[in-house]
């Protein structure tokens, strides 16, 4: 009790030192605006039939129905399996970002876009979805809203705002198009000479789910807690059935940086931690429809962070980061005992990368170098310490992505597959999940509004620990029980007694790139890529000729074909853009 009072009067005298260095005169504000439309027409399609999941329209699973579940086509689509081999649409998004300078201490920031009717999560206006002109395509969204205070000690920042720092291995919200990390903590940002030093905090963040159905359904409980089963069937998170309960927000969340700019020389380090406790009193328990197994109470830590350091001279550059989360989940069969069951979890991931690049009249050439984890699995078990975060929390990984940092070398393996493991940020983008990734482009200015490049990406997995079989259809059967809904299933150990998978090559990806500036504030632009998977998927995806692929066995192989080979995909996007 004493933590929190001092806390509240920490923060409140923090609160009323800032309000009072504020100038008192407002007197006319200004707005400036920035704006863009793109049009999109974005397609894939695999060159034949030998798919992910074996020969086309051959299903010889014991009752499965799933025979036109054909083309795997990646997950931008509203599925990710096509009956045929083609798969793709258009569709436009329109983005506003004003600024609002109320005096010269205060400003106000924003994001506002157009998307599809009463689609809150990162969906745009498909074509043709709202016919007519009074059908209404979109009913808006401010998806940004900060405010930043200049005081005699340096900023305030408050409100919803990008998370952007380094390079964009774990944290890539610099881009406000194509990235997703985002923070709503109080900040005090301090310059001295060439040093800012920042502190963040917030005073209330609840562990659990969204109050907001729609973004809960869609982004799920970004904790990834256990949940609980009622006699009924019905399951029920395991958090506190109040956002407004003490108990269940996290008792420690402060975040602090210090980053160094000079000259040619560009460096920073940031740390985050966060606490939070899920006590057995969290949960309802209906007389009518009561748990079947009480919650067990949980304490879980999180620290992550990142170290980067960028350097250019105006000819050659050389980036790097190391990024870090630690994570620890603790539950208590006692609320006395120190350790119950089940056992303690633990987390220690690393991901790194280095870019360099010169620059040479019209052309530059930069190169990528990228490691991020997978998942320890031992003897058909995933232990309980794992090096990747996605192995235990699949959603926070989401909020830590890097489609930016790939963004201009890959278009298949990471934006659209997310690496063949799920990987997709918030924004809906994908991403790299445990991957060693060599990677190059070359760009060469043709004329002042015209800009082609060539990019080249090789990508193998760092881990083995997937079981033979672990995606594959949805199909209503076997280890596959999920809905036949044209969606993938992913699972990292699906078979115990499956070995892990041998080879972890996940192919190479060539991309070719034309930016066209037609007049001064529009830009057209052709992408094409060409992608050959990897051994890696032969073991990791099913064959639907086998038979009983459904179940999986060491007889057939766990479902899968081992030595199948799998046709290359080719994908890319026209896109139109007009700034405003």
């Amino acid at each position: 009790m004493r933590s929190i009072i001092v806390r509240r009067c920490f923060m409140g005298t923090l609160l009323a030192l800032l309000l009072a260095s504020i100038p008192c005169s407002v007197g006319a504000w200004e707005m400036d605006l920035h704006a863009h439309m793109l049009w999109h027409y974005e397609w894939y399609a695999q060159t034949s039939s030998k798919g992910f999941f074996g020969p086309y329209n051959v299903d010889n699973g014991g009752g499965t129905r799933v025979g036109n579940f054909n083309f795997w086509n990646g997950g931008q689509f509203d599925t990710n399996i096509s009956t045929s081999a083609k798969a793709g649409w258009s569709y436009f998004e329109v983005e506003f970002e004003p600024t609002f300078q109320l005096n010269p201490a205060m400003r106000l920031n924003a994001k506002y876009r157009l998307a599809s009717y009463g689609e809150p999560v990162s969906e745009d206006y498909l074509t043709q979805n709202s016919p007519g002109i009074n059908t209404a395509m979109s009913d808006g969204q401010w998806t940004l809203f900060w405010a930043t205070v200049q005081t005699p000690w340096g900023q305030f920042v408050l409100g919803k705002r990008p998370w952007a720092f380094g390079l964009g291995v774990q944290y890539d919200g610099g881009d406000l198009g194509s990235s997703s990390a985002t923070t709503e903590s109080m900040l005090i940002n301090v310059p001295f000479g060439p040093l800012d030093f920042g502190l963040a905090y917030y005073p209330f963040r609840f562990a659990g789910t969204s109050s907001i159905q729609l973004i809960a359904d869609e982004l799920g409980d970004p904790y990834n807690l256990p949940e609980y089963l009622r006699a009924s069937g019905a399951v029920v998170p395991g958090q506190y059935y109040s956002r407004a309960d003490g108990g269940g927000t996290f008792s420690k969340d402060v975040l602090g940086f210090v980053r160094y700019m000079n000259g040619p020389l560009h460096m920073g380090i940031l740390g985050t931690y966060g606490s939070y406790h899920i006590g057995p009193e969290a949960l309802i328990d209906d007389p009518n429809d009561p748990l079947v197994t009480r919650l067990v109470p949980q304490d879980s830590e999180i620290v992550h962070g990142s170290v980067f350091a960028k350097y250019f001279n105006g000819r050659f550059f050389i980036n790097g980061e190391a990024a870090w989360v630690y994570w620890t989940d603790r539950w208590h069969a006692d609320p006395n005992q120190a350790v119950g069951f089940p056992n303690p979890r633990y987390i220690e991931q690393w991901r790194y990368a280095m870019e360099w690049g010169w620059l040479m009249g019209p052309a530059k050439l930069t190169l990528l170098q990228f490691w991020s984890p997978g998942p320890d699995r031992r003897n058909g078990t995933l232990i309980d310490k794992q090096p990747a975060v996605f192995v235990r929390h699949p959603n926070y990984d989401r909020t830590l992505g890097n489609h930016v940092l790939f963004k201009p070398y890959s278009w298949l393996i990471a934006r659209d597959y997310g690496a063949g493991l799920n990987a997709y940020s918030l924004s809906g983008w994908g991403y790299m999940r445990d991957a060693f990734v060599l990677a190059g482009r070359l760009d060469y200015a043709v004329a002042a509004n015209l800009n082609v490049c060539l990019s080249y990406v090789r990508a193998e997995r760092t881990s083995n620990g997937y079981s033979w079989g672990c995606i594959g259809p949805n199909a209503g059967l076997g280890a596959f029980p999920g809905t036949p809904d044209g969606n993938i299933d992913l699972n990292l150990n699906r078979y115990p007694a499956s070995p892990n998978i041998p080879d972890g090559s996940l192919g190479w990806e060539i991309m070719g790139r034309i930016d066209w500036a037609l007049l001064e504030q529009w830009l057209f632009t052709v992408n094409v890529a060409y992608w050959q998977p990897g051994e890696w998927f032969s073991y990791a995806c099913i064959d639907r000729s086998v038979p009983g692929w459904e179940t999986g066995t060491p007889a057939n192989f766990f479902g899968t074909r081992p030595t199948k080979k799998i046709d290359p995909v080719i994908g890319g996007e026209f896109l139109l853009r007009f700034d405003f």
